[in-house]
C-alpha cells in the first residue's frame, strides 16, 4: 500500500471558505455537529449533512456543491461509491477519517486528501481552502 497524502495543515493560499457550499457526510451525531457547526461560522452553506452513503448520493445528486468532506467509514459502508461520484462530477473533496492508519481501502484514494481525525479547526479550513482554490485553478 502506498502511503497516504496526509494532510498536515500547510496552505498553499488564504484564499476564505465563506461563501462554499460544502457537502458534509459524516455519521457521528457529534462530529457532525462540530463540523457543521464550525463550518458555518466560518461562512460556509452547509449541504447535508448527511450519515449514510445513500443519502448522500441522494443529496450530492440533487444540489450544487463546491467541494465536500467525506468520513470514510459510515453506517452503511464505506463513502468510496460518495467519492467516486465525486470525481465523477469533477467535485473536489477530502476524507476526514480516524481509519488514515487501520483502513487498507484507503488505498484508492492516496492521490486525495486524507486530514486524520481529530484535527484542529485551522487544518480543516486549510484543507478546504486547498481544495476551493485547485477547483477553482488558482493553486
Amino acid at each position: 500500500m502506498r502511503p497516504h497524502m496526509e494532510w498536515k495543515g500547510h496552505s498553499q493560499s488564504d484564499r476564505p471558505i465563506a461563501g462554499s457550499r460544502i457537502l458534509l457526510v459524516e455519521d457521528d451525531p457529534f462530529i457532525q455537529m462540530e463540523l457543521e457547526a464550525f463550518l458555518i461560522d466560518n461562512g460556509v452553506h452547509v449541504v447535508g449533512p448527511c450519515s449514510s452513503v445513500k443519502e448522500a448520493l441522494a443529496i450530492a445528486g440533487a444540489h450544487p456543491i463546491d467541494a465536500a468532506i467525506l468520513d470514510f467509514g459510515l453506517i452503511d459502508g464505506t463513502s468510496g461509491p460518495v467519492a467516486r461520484f465525486l470525481v465523477r462530477a469533477g467535485i473536489p473533496f477530502l476524507f476526514y477519517t480516524g481509519q488514515l492508519k487501520t483502513d487498507a481501502r484507503l488505498a484508492e484514494w492516496t492521490s486525495h486528501l486524507l486530514l486524520p481525525k481529530p484535527s484542529k479547526p485551522e487544518q480543516i479550513k486549510a484543507a478546504l481552502a486547498t481544495l476551493l482554490n485547485r477547483s477553482r485553478g488558482s493553486v
